[in-house]
């Protein structure tokens, strides 16, 4: 029969860098026998129509509730870039490599930017399935939300639900807002469609107040896998926090990004015209190429 030996934080910690100075790192795969990317695509949902309701809730009270939601999902992301980026991840160590330097989003960092107002290490336990549309129709107070089901019943259909947001106030039209960048920003997954996953996500929140940073990044590393590996597919994440924590490691001529201050967008949309405007996607892929250390800023 097999022993197991239970260890302490301390002691697991002192046997994991032990092995690491005997053993060495592990072996990363050939990058030569990844698949070239050819066909990748970043789901971006219009959320226009969405953004013009901020106007008529609370700023304040939204903040304490929900962090900068209304920020990021204003947050126009540039394409080609984030494309760029993932031809520089590496699905075994799980970081962007360039060169000599690892990077890699971390649950601080993300934190930083999110603002959710709660520890940021709890991990919540998703509703199970049929009981996630019952949960939702309690807090938006809105019946036979069934019926807004996309044929497949993989999510609701925001448009329908973009109706009912024109007819709401107070708490409920704050609450249906909420769970519109949920859906089309943090936990996009195919366009115009609010899955059940980020329902799910937005339902516990609501009743739980647990903090959904590690759900959002881990979702960022399983799209950056997958797309990495089979060269190809949808960045099925929130790319408008990756794009902005991206960009906020580059140095610009212009500190944009001091203290991860980004939410008065006019600088980033000056820096965006000035020095990016016309890059397509190998004109970022050959500047994150050329990138030495010192042009890498440090925010963990």
């Amino acid at each position: 029969m097999a022993t197991i030996a239970k260890f302490s934080i301390i002691e697991y910690g002192k046997n994991s860098e032990l092995s690491q100075l005997t053993e060495g790192d592990c072996l990363r795969s050939d990058a030569k026998k990844l698949s070239p990317i050819k066909n990748l695509n970043c789901i971006m949902n219009e959320v226009n129509k969405l953004t013009t309701h901020f106007q008529n809730v609370d700023k304040d009270v939204f903040f304490n509730k929900y962090g900068h939601l209304m920020e990021i999902a204003r947050v126009e992301v540039l394409s080609p870039a984030v494309r760029a980026i993932v031809h520089f991840w590496d699905p075994d160590y799980r970081c962007f490599s360039f060169g000599s330097i690892d990077l890699c989003p971390t649950m601080e960092e993300y934190g930083m930017l999110t603002k959710f107002p709660n520890n940021l290490y709890r991990i919540y336990l998703p509703l199970r399935s049929d009981k996630i549309i019952p949960e939702l129709s309690k807090l938006l107070r809105i019946s036979n939300l069934e019926n807004f089901l996309e044929n497949n019943a993989t999510g609701l259909k925001w448009r329908i639900l973009e109706i009912k947001l024109e007819k709401k106030s107070g708490l409920e039209k704050e609450r249906l807002i909420a769970l519109g960048i949920f859906g089309l920003v943090l936990f996009q997954s195919q366009t115009g469609v609010v899955s059940l996953e980020a329902t799910a996500a937005y339902v516990e929140y609501e009743n739980t107040q647990i903090n959904q940073v590690a759900a959002i990044l881990a979702e960022t590393i399983l799209a950056l896998n997958h797309c990495r590996r089979a060269g190809k597919g949808a960045m099925r994440c929130c790319t408008q926090l990756l794009y902005i924590w991206m960009v906020s490691h580059i140095e610009i001529k212009k500190p944009v990004f001091n203290n991860f201050w980004w939410f008065t967008q006019r600088p980033l949309k000056l820096v965006e015209e000035e020095e990016w405007g016309d890059l397509d996607n190998q004109d970022w892929v050959d500047k994150l190429e050329g990138l030495h250390n010192s042009d890498f800023k440090w925010r963990a």
